[in-house]
């Protein structure tokens, strides 16, 4: 079964994903924010924070969920000469990326219980740097092989 995009989908993917990552960390930092205060004014009413809530949960959803498609794209796009080499290429590096993921895993459990339990956001946050971690070693790992080991014509 090859579950695998056309190749298109890698510049569509290498174009959805920063953007989405940058759309979360700009709420995660209080950047929309600061632009929702700067053109509605300070939130004085519920109903103005309710607002202000309700933008940032919808941009950092959009934006989550964008990285992860845009990761998806970029990781299951065939390249333009899809082999043997290639799928051992994915196979090493989607082994690898698990690997670093759980030495990841480990040793930040290890830090929660030697520092002590974190707060519930903390824990949220090791969670999804943890998802990030694999998909970001994983098309870093089989990119930097793909490009500098194993040429491609163009």
């Amino acid at each position: 079964m090859n579950l695998l995009l056309p190749y298109y989908f890698k510049k569509i993917g290498a174009t959805v994903a920063p953007l989405g990552f940058a759309v979360w960390l700009l709420m995660q930092f209080g950047f929309i924010t600061k632009v929702l205060t700067v053109i509605f004014g300070t939130a004085t009413t519920s109903s103005m924070a309710s607002l202000f809530h309700t933008v940032n949960v919808i941009l950092a959803t959009v934006g989550f969920l964008s990285f992860l498609a845009g990761m998806y794209f970029v990781s299951f796009s065939r390249e333009k000469v899809e082999d043997e080499m290639i799928n051992k290429l994915r196979l090493d590096s989607f082994q690898f990326a698990a690997f670093v993921q759980l030495v990841f895993t480990i040793v930040g459990f290890l830090s929660m219980v030697i520092l002590g339990s974190p707060n519930e956001g903390l824990l949220m946050l090791f969670f999804i740097v943890a998802l990030f971690l694999f998909w970001l070693t994983y098309v870093a790992r089989f990119n930097y092989f793909v490009h500098s080991n194993y040429r491609i014509e163009e």
